[in-house]
């Protein structure tokens, strides 16, 4: 049988990373057996669910490359169909009414716990006879619907943790409507589930007392139970589950970042997940051809944000510029710079030399202003290494001279720049290291930088004439 799966977040914020995990391994398993990959939004929480949530888990989705089969569904449009089943299951004896109020329920479970018993709530309302229910009805008593826990053990195979069982009698008779007269969650995903055909769910570990409940009314409602798959959390460095203290947690936060979308799916991927061997980027399709639940661990994964950022620079080191340039025509609208920069081959070179030095798009284009703007200071132990020493005006003033008398075409070479430096090193009996350094200190302010030959060619004659005499001007006032 083809599978048929679901992802079904809650409206009620971003897409958390963990989420984002659980979508993508159920869109693998989809696609790699030629099944089905459904988005249904849990929005039956009306006080905390909004369309702004909607919308940035869609888009995060979208922007992680998951495609869905068929349309978005809605829990909240199908509340009609969940109340038809749950009074069904109470016209069938297999739910009840319960009239307690919450003072009464709240006392019930203080007792529970002082007592500690298995289920809190004692069934007070399960013995009502259909005399007493009457009269209840007949008073306007607001009343909640709980199913009926029979008696016996739920069994399911987990997929990923193996065996599972508990014991019926631990767990309570559980409410499936409120006194709201709205489903609850339990009741509305397997109605959900049913009517969609979804045949495996794969969730969080947070989900496995649920599916003991589950279970029981698919069994109630004779209904085939699907295989369940319960993930492992996702933890922070702290081993404590991953949450804002540990810094960025959704798919949106990563993605202002500039993290790639497919490095962030490729490393949730290895969140849990072994390839069996020692790789460590692969492409979706890789992955299709490649994901088992099999080789998913029982135990929580850490999320290690330097393990993204090295991964997310593998994929930045092998895009073309012109795969960049979306990426930085943002980044020079947002300094009001002309576009025709994008076409400045002076500009690109500098991209693609950066690329290679970068963990994420952001970090790229902060070096950008190396383009713009001069240097205003100078890192302090750089000046104190490069331009406080008792030689250092003589050869800054020595390179000024030298890129001062060269014809426009000088810049344009990278060999001949590259060859006039060393040249001016070795007459003025200094090592290369000796005028790299502090050259490289005038023209981007940094004791590191992409290669300097290439800088100066960046650059061109201006703007290293004019960031050189700012340096000449800031060591003499250094050293008088």
């Amino acid at each position: 049988m083809e599978p048929v799966l679901r992802f079904a977040p809650s409206p009620t914020g971003y897409l958390h990373v963990g989420g984002a995990r659980t979508a993508i391994f159920n869109w693998l398993i989809a696609r790699q057996k030629n099944g089905q990959f459904l988005l249904r939004i849990e929005d039956t929480d009306r006080a905390r669910s909004t369309e702004e949530s909607i919308r940035k888990i869609i888009s995060a989705l979208q922007w992680l490359g998951l495609d869905w089969d068929g349309e978005i569904r809605y829990q909240s449009a199908n509340v009609q169909r969940h109340m038809e089943i749950a009074n069904r299951l109470l016209q069938e004896g297999k739910a009840y009414r319960c009239f307690c109020t919450r003072e009464e329920l709240e006392a019930k479970r203080k007792r529970a716990e002082a007592l500690k018993l298995n289920r809190y709530y004692d069934g007070t309302c399960r013995h009502l006879s259909p005399e007493e229910i009457q009269q209840k009805l007949d008073q306007g008593l607001p009343f909640a619907i709980r199913f009926k826990v029979p008696e016996g053990q739920v069994r399911f195979n987990d997929l990923i943790h193996g065996p599972m069982s508990v014991d019926n009698d631990t767990l309570d008779d559980f409410i499936i409507v409120r006194s709201d007269n709205t489903p609850v969650y339990q009741l509305a995903v397997v109605v959900d589930d049913h009517d969609m055909g979804v045949n495996l769910v794969l969730r969080g570990d947070d989900h496995i007392s649920n599916t003991n409940k589950q279970i029981l009314l698919y069994q109630a409602l004779n209904w085939k139970v699907p295989e369940f798959g319960h993930l492992p959390l996702i933890l922070g460095p702290d081993k404590n589950r991953l949450s804002k203290r540990h810094g960025a947690t959704s798919v949106e936060e990563f993605r202002n970042m500039g993290i790639f979308p497919e490095a962030l799916f490729n490393y949730l991927c290895l969140l849990g997940w072994s390839s069996g061997d020692d790789r460590e980027i692969f492409s979706k399709e890789e992955l299709i051809r490649r994901f088992s639940l099999e080789r998913v661990n029982k135990t929580a994964a850490v999320f290690d944000l330097q393990k993204l950022l090295w991964i997310n620079s593998k994929y930045l080191a092998q895009k073309s510029v012109d795969e960049l340039l979306p990426f930085v025509e943002t980044w020079l609208k947002n300094k009001g710079l002309p576009l025709s920069y994008l076409q400045d081959e002076r500009f690109r070179y500098l991209i693609g030399l950066l690329q290679i030095r970068s963990k994420t798009m952001n970090e790229l284009t902060e070096q950008l202003d190396l383009f713009f703007t001069d240097p205003v200071e100078y890192e302090e132990k750089g000046v104190k290494k490069f331009f406080a020493k008792e030689n250092s005006l003589q050869i800054l003033e020595a390179l000024y001279a030298l890129f001062q008398q060269q014809p426009a075409q000088f810049f344009d070479n990278l060999q001949e720049i590259e060859q006039a430096i060393r040249n001016l090193a070795e007459k003025s009996g200094l090592s290369a290291g000796k005028v790299i350094h502090p050259l490289r200190l005038a023209l981007t302010g940094k004791t590191a930088s992409p290669g300097i030959f290439e800088m100066i060619y960046v650059l061109g004659q201006k703007k290293v004439l004019n960031r050189l005499k700012n340096a000449i001007n800031y060591t003499k006032k250094l050293i008088h």
